[in-house]
């Protein structure tokens, strides 16, 4: 019967066996894996992976993941892997935790005593603030130009009406982020601006603050609550793991394409870095499209060449590697994402 597989949450520093309870993902076990001091935060699962679920089991999986760190960062100092992330068994979350362990180290150490908290401001009435910019004197020069025009010229003008609104909205928007921005600024350490959902949105913001200045960026925004009145509404949520500013991704590889790229550069089943290179210069230089100005088939050749080095220089990370099948399927890269 073949292994269940694991998911990782995140990862915390020490090397003590710990268990949560039935915190995971599937009501599972929530356990620690360890390799000289550092432990990732894992569970297990009965299915494959995450990508044929059904919308709703990944929306309520990404909550169980997000509830399941918060949870654990009450006790320890938590770095999240992102959502989705599954591998074989547990001897392959070892070998992440020793292929990642200078990396997992640094960036808890750097993310130590630190903590995100996101702000979101709305306005929570859209049509009054359109209806303000609509009394504006370049809106209303629009609207009695429009008086006598035929219908045609009236919907060009119409058109161009709601163009200067939406300009006119994104220059209000942009004078009240800079007016909320700047208090929350002077005490967050690192500040990420996240999309903006509709226009009700003003802002939606991650700040990265020290645990202990969490409180005073909570007064600031109370403080700006009361200012703006009913005018704009606030919303924070947090504290967080650093989600945006600090998450680490486990990349693997398919066995036929990496073999496929292996055979378009002319390799062995082992090779070296240098091997590759060379081979990939080799063969840029003998099929370049200059060379044959006009041919298509040239032109696709020379262009799969460079996304089969692509592929094989993400893969070979070391000064040697192997493209045995084996030693591909058992291969795992991580690597913090820092935004």
């Amino acid at each position: 019967m073949k292994e269940e597989g694991r998911t990782i949450y995140g990862f915390i520093e020490g090397d003590e066996s710990r268990r949560f309870g039935p915190l995971g993902i599937d009501g599972r076990e929530v356990y620690t894996l360890s390799f000289e001091g550092i432990s990732a935060l894992v569970s297990t699962l009965p299915h494959k992976g995450f990508d044929d679920l059904p919308k709703e089991t990944l929306l309520r999986n990404l909550t169980v993941y997000q509830s399941v760190i918060e949870q654990v960062m009450n006790e320890h100092p938590v770095i999240p892997l992102k959502f989705g992330s599954l591998l074989e068994g547990d001897e392959a979350v070892i070998y992440i935790l020793r292929r990642g362990k200078e990396a997992i180290v640094q960036n808890l150490k750097e993310m130590e005593g630190r903590i995100e908290l996101d702000v979101a401001a709305f306005w929570p009435d859209l049509k009054a603030v359109l209806a303000e910019i609509g009394q504006t004197d370049e809106i209303k020069a629009l609207k009695e130009d429009a008086a006598g025009k035929s219908e045609e010229d009236v919907l060009k003008m119409q058109i161009r009406a709601g163009k200067q609104v939406k300009t006119l909205l994104d220059q209000k928007r942009e004078a009240c982020q800079s007016e909320i921005m700047a208090p929350l600024l002077e005490i967050a350490e690192k500040h990420c601006i996240h999309s903006l959902m509709d226009d009700s949105m003003i802002m939606n913001t991650a700040f990265l603050v020290q645990r202990e200045n969490a409180s005073r960026l909570e007064e600031i925004v109370k403080d700006l609550d009361s200012r703006y009145e009913d005018r704009i509404t606030f919303r924070i949520i947090g504290p967080m793991p650093p989600y945006s500013f600090r998450t680490f991704e486990i990349k693997t590889v398919d066995y036929e394409p990496l073999d496929e790229a292996r055979k378009i550069l002319q390799l062995k089943e082992k090779a070296t870095q240098l091997e590759i290179r060379d081979n990939y210069w080799q063969l840029t230089k003998k099929f370049h499209p200059d060379k044959f100005p006009g041919d298509r088939e040239a032109q696709k050749h020379f262009e799969k060449i460079n996304q089969a080095y692509k592929l094989v220089n993400d893969y070979c990370q070391d000064t040697s590697c192997s493209f045995l099948e084996k030693d591909v399927k058992g291969w795992a890269s991580i690597t913090a994402v820092a935004n």
